[in-house]
């Protein structure tokens, strides 16, 4: 789990603001026979719906956090910084349902926490970056390119520039 930041050009509501995430990396094995051929990342987005279908047009301002469009082909960004479980098949959907809302929950929390360092991350220079200037490359000192890059610091390293 970690934090997300969704860049974007223009002023659209949730776009470069990080947002809370649980996140998948490997085959996404949830069903026998279903596996991915290669790995992929997953990333959900957690983000309270504070707009019911009976609001109007005011009352959807009322949050501008919350990404209310799609943003398939947008880059984001991702910080990891923490570890739930391991990858798992699951008997049926309902059991991976479970699974889910129960690690949105945790992850959900563990961001929440202000004496933890988690929370902390999330005004990192990494994330903070893309908000104030969306849409420049960034990338990673350990490889990659404009499109997909990488780095890695340790944890205690990087809590400590951000205490």
């Amino acid at each position: 789990f970690g934090w997300a930041v969704v860049e974007e050009d223009k002023d659209r509501n949730g776009m470069n603001v990080p947002q809370k995430a649980v996140v998948n990396i490997g085959y996404s094995p949830t069903f026998q026979g279903e596996e991915n051929a290669e790995k992929i990342v997953e990333a959900h987005l957690i983000m309270k719906q504070l707009i019911d279908a009976d609001a109007s047009d005011d009352d959807i301002g009322i949050n501008k956090n919350i990404i209310q469009d799609d943003f398939y082909g947008n880059m984001m960004r991702l910080q990891l910084v923490g570890f739930l479980r391991k990858e798992q098949k699951f008997d049926d959907f309902s059991d991976l349902i479970t699974a889910i809302n129960n690690d949105v929950k945790n992850a959900s929390e563990a961001l929440d926490l202000q004496d933890e360092p988690y929370s902390k991350f999330q005004s990192d220079k990494f994330l903070v970056g893309a908000c104030t200037n969306p849409c420049v490359p960034w990338v990673g000192c350990e490889g990659g390119n404009e499109d997909a890059s990488w780095e890695s610091e340790g944890f205690f390293a990087c809590v400590y520039t951000l205490l």
